[in-house]
């Protein structure tokens, strides 16, 4: 308990903050009050995952064994205040997680907290129920201008990110930006974020960043940011950040909505950029990228993507990350295409392409249903530099994914979302998971995942 107490300490002073201002008069704390939302969401989450193990060693070599297998229920409350004389408020928000049944050798499972406090805590020995703050932060605003510290999550045009459970990762910090209007010619929005520690969702203890070597320390992490909104479907972002001395990271997109045929369609560019500046070439051995295209149109109750990544990262890491620090999950980086494919397809020379179709089916089945399926795959990725694996090897993956899901239209519980998720994912390779050169690769699995999410509002 008393670790507990220390722990939230410094997360809960933007609160003690806010009492130290003197009594103000009723209509400067009406908009604290009258502005205040308490919302919050139920969450149940049920996955059965099966991994095939080609370790020679083992006696289950080439049969599929039981990787995860458990159910969670997780709770969460996020109380946002309004502004004291429209310039100061306090977000505060806390989950607790409940597991119904765990039987997986696999741990941690990322959506219950892991038995260890922290990533350098963490034996991976399993999990347990608990409660945790994820945001606890001061917030400022005036005119043009913003300010969020404390415990927080990016909100602004930087390259930082956050791991997900069912809630976001949570950094130590503070986040400022900008946000410039000039009416028909657009809008600029800048930011810059600055974070000395972080912790996963499936964490209660936050930690200090480290390079690849799991030893030293990395004093912070920062990025600036920014995006041009030219209000007229097109957009241009551009962003950089650094870990000191160590990487330097460069994101740039551009984006266009528009109307094919009358109907919604959207493209995308996207960039992602690392430099190693330390000279060791430990993590890269040039300069590494990942570059996206994506595509996205709707015809009537038919909703496509197509999307494709290009990957360049040789080195001893053999694949592309987007965070500013290499080891997962130190901390995270944004990146703006998400398959839910189990791989990321990010290795070395690795080309990738994604497809998939959601259909709707509330005029036939039931109002909130739909069905879609998609599909993954990547080839010609790389090795890492290194090791007694041969360099000559390529990589070739693909996942097939099918969804089922429901949105509650009307009642009580509007807006509830149930969801089936299926993966069947194949590498196409002898390597065991982890293995041959391939860091960020595991074997051939197949994955079912349901979930709910039931949100609400107290006022």
């Amino acid at each position: 308990m008393k670790t507990l107490i220390q722990g939230k300490a410094l997360a809960l002073l933007p609160l003690a903050t806010l009492m130290l201002w003197a009594s103000p008069s009723t209509a400067l704390a009406q908009g604290f009050i009258e502005d205040s939302k308490l919302d919050g969401n139920i969450y149940y989450w049920q996955r059965h995952r099966e991994r095939k193990d080609l370790n020679p060693a083992s006696h289950h070599y080439q049969h599929y064994q039981t990787n995860l297998h458990h159910s969670t229920l997780t709770g969460a409350l996020d109380y946002q205040s309004g502004y004291l004389a429209d310039f100061a408020g306090v977000d505060v928000a806390a989950f607790a997680t409940w597991d119904l049944f765990e039987g997986s050798p696999a741990h941690p499972n990322e959506i219950s907290f892991s038995h260890g406090p922290s990533m350098w805590e963490d034996r991976g020995v399993g999990e347990r129920s608990g409660l945790d703050l994820y945001r606890a932060a001061l917030k400022l605003r005036a005119g043009d201008y913003w300010l969020r510290a404390g415990y927080i999550q990016p909100t602004g045009q930087t390259l930082l990110g956050t791991q997900w459970g069912f809630l976001p990762g949570t950094y130590q910090g503070a986040e400022v930006g900008a946000v410039y209007d000039f009416d028909a010619a657009g809008a600029l929005s800048l930011s810059w974020m600055w974070a000395n520690k972080y912790k996963a969702p499936w964490y209660r203890k936050m930690y200090e960043f480290r390079e690849i070597d799991r030893q030293t320390r990395i004093p912070y992490l920062h990025s600036l940011g920014g995006k041009y909104d030219f209000k007229n479907g097109n957009t241009l972002e551009l962003a950089w950040g650094e870990s000191p001395h160590y990487l330097d990271k460069y994101f740039a997109k551009a984006a266009r909505q528009t109307t094919l045929g009358d109907n919604p369609f959207s493209a995308s560019w996207q960039f992602y950029g690392s430099h190693d500046r330390t000279g060791r070439h430990d993590v890269y051995d040039t300069f590494a990228w990942q570059q996206g295209l994506t595509l996205g149109y709707q015809v009537d109750r038919y909703r496509f993507r197509l999307e494709g990544s290009l990957v360049h990262a040789p080195g001893k890491q053999g694949y592309y990350t987007v965070a500013m620090t290499p080891l997962y999950p130190n901390s995270a980086g944004r990146i703006d295409m998400w398959w839910d494919s189990r791989s990321d397809f990010n290795a070395d020379g690795e080309k990738a392409l994604f497809a998939s179709m959601m259909i709707d089916l509330s005029d036939i089945v039931w109002p909130g249903v739909s069905v879609g399926g998609s599909f993954a795959w990547g080839w010609d990725g790389k090795p890492a530099r290194g090791g007694d694996w041969s360099q000559q090897q390529r990589l070739t993956e693909r996942a097939i994914s099918g969804d089922v899901a429901w949105q509650v239209q009307s009642g009580w519980a509007r807006d509830t979302v149930f969801k089936l998720h299926l993966t069947a994912y194949n590498n196409h390779s002898d390597n065991p998971s982890w293995g041959g050169g391939y860091g960020n690769v595991f074997q051939d699995e197949k994955d079912i995942k349901f979930l709910m999410i039931a949100p609400f509002s107290l006022f």
